[in-house]
């Protein structure tokens, strides 16, 4: 993998380019230890054939690494490994609180994707009048998305936890002339189930870039926490090695007692033992780029996946995949156990110029056949979820340009909370295709009907849809009547646009506690073992809805890595 994307280029990757991420008919299959089949039967008798008692190749840890080969040995209290920010975040924190700490990382410098920190609360949002969001209501509705399937007192650590810890990473920010404020949201109202709080706090580092450039500024608060750990806090920093193995009871890859170590290589080869009297804390990103995982635990994902490129640990923003799993299956091969319930998958938005940031297209969508499918106003990563069902897991978006007026205001991804989109700028940005979502336009919906290769009966759709506008009520699938916008004859130009989810991460793995402490199959906790970032089990289950924005950052990054540290400096986790 080469280069990097912005927020935006994700979104507008997701709407154009997915068809192109998906793996080639060429690809080994995925059974454990076996050979790439030789037909669609043979894969699918493959994948049949694996069970809960036979091991995928990863899951079988690799012979120890020994003693003799080890040239160096390193010790301090706490060792983080991975340079994203959730290990610099654990590392400052524990720092801070007086732990001597190296940080080691496979990456060649800190790394970042996104842009969003979610916050509950923040002297940020004090300033711009925004509320503190109510968990009470917020989070039930979340336990029923959930399906109950994630542990909640992760969630409620977060709420509890989440303004000291943002305020703690504003501060940091604003000394280095980073400033911080909160990205726009969508319009839904509290009690809606698709209803987002106002908390996603995003950096950057002039007014010049506030305007339609927020959301992508987690690169400079990176760069900053890794100059920040390692000049004032005098952490030791080490980066480009790369994680091998757990020691566990003084084994390499052992299966009892604590872990106290992690053996790594360097550049050129060179294995050198990590020692963490306190604790190791594991923080080495996902696991999408190992198809053997993602065949595993995500199947759902695979086809939006490349894994022909090489493996790039200075990754930013991809779509198609990140991390090839190391700290995963590294736990794996001490005893640690994989969470029990599904494991979430982040997916691009079908959301375009006009849509509000987050959601789905909230105007008419088909599938290839020409048929309505869903009630469109849902969050983006439903949307996306219900999306990867249809054939070719495709939809189609067609709109007249009075939705521009009528739909409005337009909230905008990459704007500030309280900033719009104007009618102009929305049209404007429609007949452009100014963000590349591959938009067509025509003076007739029969037109781009023909230009998005839709059945001609596809018509037939528009215009029910029009009579129910016209009625107020959607007696299909009932979407509420403020989305009603008719595309009538008379509402041209007409556009349309395609959409294939784009697949950005997978989120979890092993087991996890509310203390972030990596369990084994009886559910206890492997001593000094700890998991830091999207590495964190238990947090979320099948789908990334985007109902909390930011929460990735804003919980498995910053809040539960920042008192993961204070935690373990106060003697508080054994």
């Amino acid at each position: 993998m080469e280069g990097t994307l912005n927020r935006r280029s994700f979104v507008k990757g997701a709407a154009l380019g997915a068809a192109g991420l998906v793996a080639g008919g060429a690809l080994a299959a995925c059974s454990p230890q076996a050979d790439a089949p030789k037909s669609e039967s043979d894969a699918a008798q493959a994948t049949a054939t694996n069970s809960a008692e036979q091991q995928w190749s990863f899951e079988i840890a690799p012979e120890p690494i020994a003693d003799a080969d080890i040239k160096e040995t390193v010790e301090s209290d706490v060792v983080v490994v991975g340079g994203g920010m959730s290990g610099m975040v654990t590392a400052a924190s524990c720092a801070e609180n007086g732990l001597k700490v190296t940080l080691i990382s496979a990456s060649t410098a800190p790394v970042s994707r996104g842009g969003s920190n979610n916050g509950v609360y923040s002297t940020v949002m004090e300033q711009m009048g925004i509320p503190r969001m109510d968990p009470t209501w917020f989070y039930r509705m979340q336990y029923a998305a959930n399906g109950g399937n994630f542990r909640p007192g992760l969630w409620y650590k977060f709420y509890n936890n989440s303004e000291e810890a943002i305020n703690w990473i504003i501060d940091i920010a604003a000394k280095a002339n980073i400033k911080t404020t909160i990205e726009s949201g969508p319009a839904y109202k509290e009690g809606d189930p698709m209803y987002t709080p106002t908390a996603a706090h995003a950096f950057y580092v002039d007014d010049e870039e506030l305007h339609g450039a927020i959301g992508n500024g987690e690169g400079y608060i990176a760069a900053e926490m890794g100059r920040y750990i390692t000049e004032d806090l005098g952490v030791d920093v080490r980066w480009n090695v790369k994680g091998e193995q757990l020691v566990r009871g003084g084994v390499a890859n052992g299966t009892s007692g604590r872990v106290d170590a992690i053996i790594a290589s360097n550049a050129d080869g060179a294995y050198t033992k990590y020692v963490g009297t306190k604790a190791v804390v594991m923080a080495t990103g996902d696991f999408s780029h190992d198809r053997n995982m993602m065949e595993k635990y995500c199947p759902q994902a695979v086809e939006l996946c490349d894994f022909t490129t090489d493996i790039n640990y200075d990754q930013g923003i991809w779509m198609g995949g990140l991390m090839p799993g190391d700290g995963h299956k590294m736990e794996l091969w001490v005893g640690g156990a994989w969470q029990k319930e599904p494991n979430n998958i982040m997916l691009g938005r079908p959301n375009l110029p006009g849509d509000q940031p987050y959601t789905s297209h909230t105007g008419l969508m088909v599938d290839k056949n020409g048929q309505r499918f869903m009630n469109e106003d849902v969050l983006g990563g439903l949307a996306c979820a219900t999306i990867m069902h249809l054939p070719e897991k495709t939809a189609y978006c067609i709109w007249g340009q009075n939705r521009a007026e009528a739909g409005g205001p337009w909230g905008a991804i990459n704007y500030a909370h309280g900033e719009y989109f104007t009618t102009e700028e929305v049209i404007e940005r429609w007949d452009t295709d100014a963000d590349g979502f591959g938009i067509v336009k025509a003076d007739t919906r029969e037109e781009v009907i023909s230009k998005l290769g839709l059945p001609a009966e596809t018509i037939d759709t528009v215009n029910r849809y029009n009579e129910m506008c016209a009625s107020g009520v959607d007696t299909d699938f009932y979407k509420t009547a403020d989305k009603l916008i008719p595309i009538g004859e008379g509402d041209g130009p007409f556009y349309g646009a395609s959409f294939t989810p784009g697949f950005l991460t997978s989120l979890g793995g092993l087991r996890t506690d509310v203390n972030l402490r990596v369990l084994d199959e009886n559910d206890e906790p492997i001593e000094g073992l700890f998991n830091a970032g999207c590495m964190i089990g238990n947090f979320y289950s099948a789908t990334y809805t985007f109902a909390m924005e930011g929460m990735n950052y804003g919980a498995t990054c910053i809040t539960l890595p920042y008192v993961l540290g204070k935690d373990l400096a106060a003697g508080k986790l054994g």
